[in-house]
C-alpha cells in the first residue's frame, strides 16, 4: 500500500481491489482487528465471521478454492461512515464461469472496516455449485 486510503470509499474500494489482485494481507490491513462480517447462512439469522484472524481463514478457504475470483463494483455510494456497494462476483467452479449478483453494507471508522453485511442470494449460489445443505 503506498497511499493508505481514509475516507470510507476509498478504503472499501482499496479492499476490493487487493481481494482482486489476491493480496489477503493488504485486504485485511483495511480491516478493524474486531471486524464483524455478516452473510446468509444455513439458518435465516445468517451467519458472523467475527474478528481479523478468523476472517483470514474465510478470505484464505475463498482463495484456494476460486483463485480466479474477482468482484466488479457497480455502484457505490457512501453516507458519513456508512458505505453501500452493488457488485458481482464472478469465479470458476468446475470449469464454469459463476457470477453472483450481491450488495455489501460497511460501517468505517478511522480508516478501517469495523462491519461487512454481505447479501447474495444463497440458495441460487449452493445450487451452482454442486452443493447440498
Amino acid at each position: 500500500m503506498d497511499e493508505r486510503a481514509t475516507s470510507p470509499v476509498d478504503v472499501v474500494r482499496a479492499s476490493i481491489a487487493a481481494l482482486n489482485r489476491g493480496d489477503i494481507d493488504e485486504a485485511l490491513e483495511y480491516c478493524a482487528d474486531d471486524i464483524v462480517v455478516w452473510a446468509p447462512g444455513r439458518e435465516l439469522d445468517g451467519q458472523e465471521v467475527r474478528g481479523k484472524e478468523q476472517l483470514r481463514l474465510v478470505l484464505e478457504y475463498s482463495e484456494a478454492r476460486w483463485p480466479d475470483m474477482w468482484t466488479a463494483v457497480r455502484s457505490i455510494i457512501a453516507d458519513g461512515e456508512r458505505v453501500a456497494v452493488e457488485m458481482t462476483t464472478v469465479a470458476t467452479e468446475q470449469g464454469r464461469r459463476i457470477a453472483q449478483p450481491m450488495a455489501a453494507f460497511y460501517l468505517v471508522r478511522d480508516g478501517l472496516i469495523v462491519e461487512q453485511s454481505s447479501y447474495y442470494d444463497l440458495g441460487a449460489l449452493t445450487r451452482a455449485l454442486g452443493e447440498e445443505w
